[in-house]
């Protein structure tokens, strides 16, 4: 039986779908933010893996300063490259579904294939959740109607 992934943003708590996107094990999600304190934009990358977990690969950021990321934990690397600070090598499994806080002033964008999607604009000062669904073919042509 063919198992196909899914990638799903919800609003919290009323549920309504606002993304839906198969998505293939080793395909990176970006989701970006303005900092609050640096107002600068933050990227936190991602990477969906064969059993369906989402891991953050990597945190890129331009400035250090209060409340931004600082230090690498184990064989992560905290490197200065292309202008930015990166945190690299990151290996942080993401407990799903992940509540995501959208704000309308924070310009909060999602990356998923070669799409630039602004969870701003769409939903406002929102909480969303982010998971990975499994389903089958038939629940798949179910699921898109």
């Amino acid at each position: 039986q063919i198992r196909i992934m899914i990638f799903e943003v919800r609003t919290f708590p009323e549920r309504e779908t606002i993304i839906k996107e198969r998505v293939f094990p080793g395909e990176k999600i970006i989701i970006s933010y303005r900092h609050s304190i640096a107002k600068t934009t933050v990227w936190e990358i991602y990477e969906v893996t064969n059993d369906m977990q989402l891991v953050q690969r990597e945190t890129d950021f331009y400035d250090c300063v209060a409340g931004m990321p600082y230090v690498s934990f184990g064989d992560e690397q905290f490197v200065q490259e292309d202008g930015k600070f990166k945190i690299k090598n990151m290996n942080r499994i993401i407990n799903l579904p992940l509540y995501y806080n959208v704000g309308a002033i924070r310009e909060n964008y999602l990356y998923i294939k070669d799409k630039k999607i602004n969870l701003s604009s769409l939903t406002g000062d929102q909480l969303v959740t982010i998971e990975l669904k499994r389903c089958n073919l038939w629940e798949k042509y179910l699921y898109d109607m």
